[in-house]
């Protein structure tokens, strides 16, 4: 449980959907939280363009850096991370039905009206918290 309530206390001191997920693993993967923070924010509120959640998106980082391989050669690797990028997104979408960031909740963030709607809505803290903690149970099932 200690991920779950490291990855809810960083998104609750303003830290992108990405960058908790990706801290919460980030001495497991040898990266300091400095370099944990900065590799994931791109991929923030859908990417910045209103794909994936950054939740689901920096699993792939996770499961790569966990599962891959750094020289190529090794297509048995390849297939690992794969197999676990898709169970990542099987188990996340029977959670919560959909992976794009405007679908989950309910408002294009990118736009000054969804900022404020998120704002003024507390959709942090009464949705985000549950994608991010749920993004890590899942990494730590796979993982």
């Amino acid at each position: 449980m200690e991920k779950q309530e490291k990855v809810k206390a960083l998104l609750l001191d303003g830290y992108k959907c990405s960058q908790a997920v990706l801290e919460a693993f980030a001495e497991d993967l040898g990266l300091s939280s400095d370099i944990a923070r900065k590799i994931s924010l791109g991929l923030a509120a859908g990417s910045g363009a209103g794909g994936e959640c950054g939740a689901v998106s920096v699993a792939y980082l996770v499961n790569g850096m966990a599962h891959g391989f750094s020289h190529p050669g090794d297509p048995e690797r390849f297939r690992v991370v794969m197999r676990k990028n898709i169970e990542f997104l099987e188990k996340f979408k029977e959670l919560h039905g959909w992976i794009n960031c405007h679908e989950l909740i309910g408002v294009n963030i990118l736009t000054e009206e969804g900022k404020k709607y998120v704002k003024d809505n507390d959709i942090q803290n009464k949705i985000c918290t549950k994608l991010v903690e749920d993004s890590v149970q899942i990494l730590q099932e796979l993982i």
